[in-house]
């Protein structure tokens, strides 16, 4: 695909294109995101279609092997690195590493993510699922703030904090989508934490309506409040225009969590989520938040 930077970031009807990747896939996100100028706007756009398409080359192939699925995601990976890729998605989201000078390791690093769920299905301890979520999720914040922009004296902390809080993201996902990923023979949540609440993980059938199962989900609750909280120190370091998206976006989603325990933990046949009055109504506790961020 032969297009210069200037026409594939000025290209309507692939705006349009990506307007709909997001807003059909999460509307979080793309309502976060009205809060970003234009440009900036579609930048994260693209990336969210990026990471979007990657993932779905994983999940969304059920009657392919994994050794096929592993070829097309290393062909993925192969034209994201060429200089002309070829896939319209991939040669839009390589203009705006380019143009935002975002490190392609982190795009390789998501890649890498994505492809450990065809050979991994557990996770040992928090340690590792950390790595894991730093792979699918904090390499996502860490390319967003390359688009938002942020200043180059605090990098260490912008980016530590952007590891955070791409972690706290991901557990919220895997405590919203444990019946869901249950299906496809995925357990997220660390075995450590299953034999400490003496909960066995593999007797899903008696999780349910378990007091240690909920004690399981209350420790992962916990853990990822706290990361939130920590997140939010990095904001303070952001361009102020998009300081306030990401404070939106961190906001709502930590606004699952609540609605998770207003289901009784019902993660197995429930799916939380905000309200879009809610998420309103978070907005507005975003910049009070914002006010008081030190």
């Amino acid at each position: 695909m032969n297009l210069s930077k200037s026409s594939l970031l000025a290209n309507i009807e692939y705006e349009h294109e990506l307007r709909e990747i997001i807003s059909y896939h999460s509307k979080t996100f793309y309502f976060a995101t009205q809060f970003l100028p234009s440009a900036k706007r579609i930048a994260i756009w693209s990336l969210y279609a990026f990471c979007r398409s990657t993932d779905d080359l994983i999940d969304c192939q059920p009657n392919k092997t994994n050794q096929e699925l592993i070829n097309e995601i290393d062909d993925w990976k192969a034209d994201l690195l060429s200089d002309e890729p070829n896939h319209k998605i991939l040669a839009h989201f390589k203009t705006v590493i380019e143009t935002y000078q975002i490190p392609i390791q982190y795009a390789l690093d998501l890649i890498e993510g994505c492809k450990r769920d065809l050979t991994q299905k557990r996770y040992a301890d928090f340690a590792e699922l950390s790595n894991y979520c730093y792979q699918v999720a904090s390499t996502v914040g860490l390319m967003s703030i390359y688009i938002i922009g942020f200043d180059k004296n605090y990098q260490k902390e912008v980016e530590e904090n952007a590891i955070k809080a791409g972690i706290a993201l991901q557990m919220t996902n895997i405590l919203r989508d444990v019946g869901e990923d249950l299906q496809r023979g995925r357990i997220y949540i660390p075995l450590k934490d299953f034999e400490s609440c003496n909960c066995n993980p593999g007797q899903p059938e008696k999780w349910k309506d378990s007091k240690e199962f909920y004690r399981l989900l209350y420790i992962q609750m916990q853990r990822t409040k706290n990361l939130y909280a920590e997140s939010w120190k990095g904001l303070k370091f952001l361009n102020p225009l998009g300081k306030f998206a990401v404070g939106v976006a961190l906001t709502i989603y930590e606004g699952i969590l609540p609605e998770i325990e207003k289901n009784q933990y019902d993660v197995l046949e429930k799916r939380a989520f905000v309200s879009f009055w809610k998420k309103l109504f978070l907005v507005f506790v975003t910049g009070w938040k914002l006010l008081f961020l030190k």
